[in-house]
């Protein structure tokens, strides 16, 4: 029942952007959202979801690179070019 999310849409109080993966909370919410194409159905291979971004084993490691390099986390919602932006600013400055 994993699904990954077309566009812009709030499930079950999570807000989602397009490209998010998501579990729907059941199979009758898994077709209606998938008729309604606002999520497509995920791989079931195993594999990591790429996202446009790149991977999401990048994402984590961009994200404790942000932690070292600020000595903070990192916004949620910054993707893999917001974050490198940030860090690069960062290194730049300094």
């Amino acid at each position: 029942m994993k699904l990954i999310a077309s566009r812009p849409l709030t499930y079950a109080t999570r807000r989602l952007k397009a490209g998010d993966p998501f579990t729907a909370r059941s199979e009758a919410h898994r077709r209606i959202l998938i008729v309604t194409k606002r999520a497509t159905a995920a791989p079931d291979d195993g594999d990591p979801i790429v996202t446009k971004a790149g991977t999401s084993a990048n994402l984590d490691a961009l994200r404790a690179e942000y932690l070292k390099v600020f000595d903070k986390r990192p916004y949620h919602g910054w993707d893999a070019e917001a974050l490198t932006a940030k860090i690069a600013e960062e290194i730049a400055n300094s």
